[in-house]
């Protein structure tokens, strides 16, 4: 056995000589691992005939084994049977739905393609007669060898005269699909052309064209121009003592739609307007105060820079936040004017600048100096320098005497100072209470804090002559959103009832009351309501019985109520003759609590009203103030 090992290590070393293939090492391990899937397999293939074998003969040794079978085949049979009834049964439904849905669509379709079929015969039999027609008159020297040219021309025209008058029908017929079409093509073109027009109004003075305007309020604010323009050259003539008559200042502009034209604003066509309508017209500047036109001027370059060097000394061209402008509105437009409405520039300065009398303040009775300083909103050393006879500001002033609050100055030419301030400001939240029966009554449980939020707020404030005239909010812009705060508000009372808390709004107590005897005062809590005894007495607002019984006092109520309104508010009822609610009871606003006594510390029958809020004494005459 050694020496066989041996030997047969030897072959595989390469001492001896070997029969094996010249693959190596490699093809050996190949081959073997070859046959070690062949066995496998082999294995495999057996072990699951065995089991199959196994199988089979377990069922061929069950009790019933045919009758089992037979069953299997039967129910295997029926099934097989009924999935093919209802797989036919499934087709020709689907059969029958197509057929029907084919029919129709074939109802629909067919008159469709019918006519449409007839549209393309009618539209194109004319042009396949026409050719047909010509191709047979071209064949005519063909058909007539012997004839000369002129028989066949003559024959030409003979046999066209009788297609266009055999054929001529299936023209019109033809026509009468291509016309409609025709026509909406074209009004389809003349629509998009005519929208694609910017209509402008042609403006004229009588025949002659002057311009063109966007839209009519442009066309009547130049007319207003106009008549403003006339209306002053005329006051400036009447005044110069020169006659007018309507008629040589009768200019009526008119205007026609027009789709194309140079557009010109509103000063623009009032210029043209004036230059179409006289002669006696020419460059200015117009000087509008406060809207109104007061002047023109030709000198409406220097009139701006004697503008501008009025407001410069309040101007910081540093600070973006202020702006300087002029209290009354001085608007200046260049254009054309009539030349008797021009006004010399001396005259234009002189009148912007005609002071105006000083402003005054009547002193009232028993007024000091530094009371009428107040009451004008000005500090005492300002009023002093206009009235230098106020030695101090205790000096005792007489009833009607005057005092000067201003300095006489141009006022057409005077100045404000707007300037405008950005501020942060806290935004209160608001606080929502809701009522509940979980908790004791007039508790208050947050059950959300609330949170202030912040704005910013951009304000203009206008100064003139360094007094604050007008506040103005510009802009408010927030920046963090207020949280609500969110309460809770008990309602349940000791008794097992349940309260409503008072809205804050009070009923009058005794509704059938004669007059009231006395308000509070210092010596006096309440107001003393007088009524006959037995008056009903009502509950102020909704809330609970706090007390309900005798004050045990030598100045007391007698017989009272107190009302807790579990807002904070509490209202007192006092000598009563008799009581209408017990301690710890709920009342609503309105509901009899009492009757008019004159039970206590009284002389005679009333009720005393008390109120307090936060535990602090409040007047009802401040609620009830025509009782």
């Amino acid at each position: 056995m050694k020496s066989q090992i041996d030997d047969k290590q030897q072959k595989e070393s390469g001492t001896g000589h070997s029969s094996r293939p010249s693959g190596g090492g490699f093809g050996a391990w190949l081959d073997e691992l070859r046959v070690k899937k062949t066995v496998r397999i082999w294995h495999k293939r057996q072990k699951k005939a065995a089991r199959r074998g196994r199988f089979s003969d377990l069922i061929h040794n069950l009790p019933h084994a045919s009758l089992i079978g037979d069953a299997l085949y039967m129910v295997g049979f029926w099934a097989e049977y009924a999935v093919i009834c209802a797989g036919r049964t499934v087709m020709r439904a689907a059969a029958a739905i197509l057929s029907h849905v084919g029919a129709i669509l074939l109802m629909i379709i067919r008159p469709l393609a019918i006519g449409i079929i007839t549209f393309l015969e009618d539209l194109l039999e004319p042009f396949a007669r026409m050719h047909s027609g010509l191709r047979h008159i071209r064949e005519l020297p063909e058909q007539y060898p012997d004839e000369d040219a002129r028989q066949i021309r003559a024959e030409k025209i003979q046999y066209f005269k009788r297609g266009t008058k055999l054929y001529l029908p299936l023209v019109w017929n033809a026509l009468s699909y291509a016309l409609p079409v025709a026509a909406a093509v074209l009004l389809v073109w003349v629509v998009s052309t005519q929208l694609g027009y910017t209509y402008l109004l042609e403006v004229k003075v009588g025949e002659k064209t002057v311009g063109y305007v966007s839209s009519e309020q442009v066309f009547d604010n130049a007319r207003d121009d106009v008549a403003s323009r006339i209306e002053r050259a005329r006051s400036a003539m009447e005044a110069a003592g020169v006659e007018t008559t309507d008629a040589e200042w009768d200019i009526t502009p008119t205007y026609t739609l027009a789709v194309s034209g140079d557009v010109m604003t509103e000063s623009e066509v009032a210029d043209a307007i004036l230059s179409a309508s006289s002669d006696e017209i020419g460059d200015g500047t117009a000087v509008y105060i406060d809207g109104n036109l007061s002047f023109v001027t030709t000198e409406g370059d220097h009139l701006r820079s004697y503008l501008d060097a009025v407001k410069a000394p309040y101007e910081d061209s540093f600070d973006f936040n202020r702006r300087v402008d002029f209290v009354h509105d001085i608007t200046l437009v260049d254009g054309v004017y009539f030349l008797s409405s021009i006004v010399p520039y001396d005259t234009v300065i002189s009148t912007l600048n005609a002071v105006s009398d000083p402003s005054t303040y009547t002193v009232g009775e028993e007024e000091t100096a530094g009371e009428a300083a107040e009451t004008l909103g000005l500090d005492f050393t300002t009023l002093q320098a206009w009235n230098p006879d106020l030695t101090d500001e205790d000096t005792e002033l007489e009833e009607g005497q005057t005092l000067v609050t201003s300095d006489a100055q141009a006022e057409l030419l005077q100045v404000k100072v707007i300037e405008r301030t950005s501020e942060v400001e806290d935004v209160d939240f608001d606080v929502v209470k809701t009522e509940s029966d979980e908790y004791d009554f007039g508790d208050e449980v947050v059950v959300q804090e609330g949170q202030p939020g912040q704005q910013e707020v951009i304000r203009d404030t206008t100064y003139i002559d360094g007094q604050v005239t007008d506040v103005s909010i510009v802009k408010i812009n927030t920046l963090v959103e207020p949280v609500t705060e969110q309460v809770i508000v008990g309602t349940r009372l000791e008794s097992g009832m349940v309260a409503q808390v008072g809205s804050g709004t009070f009923y009058w107590p005794v509704p059938n009351y004669r007059y009231v005897s006395r308000w509070m005062s210092a010596d006096h809590k309440g107001a003393d309501i007088v009524a006959p005894a037995g008056t009903p007495i009502i509950a102020a607002d909704s809330g609970k019985i706090e007390y309900a019984g005798w004050h045990n006092h030598p100045y007391g109520y007698g017989n009272y109520v107190i009302i807790d309104h579990g807002n904070g508010w509490k209202t007192l009822y006092g000598h009563m003759s008799a009581f209408a609610v017990s301690t710890g009871d709920a009342v609503k606003a309105g509901q009899v609590i009492g009757y008019v006594g004159n039970t206590g510390y009284s002389f005679g029958n009333h009720c005393h009203f008390e109120m307090y809020y936060n535990n602090s004494l409040v007047s009802a005459r401040t609620y009830f103030p025509n009782m």
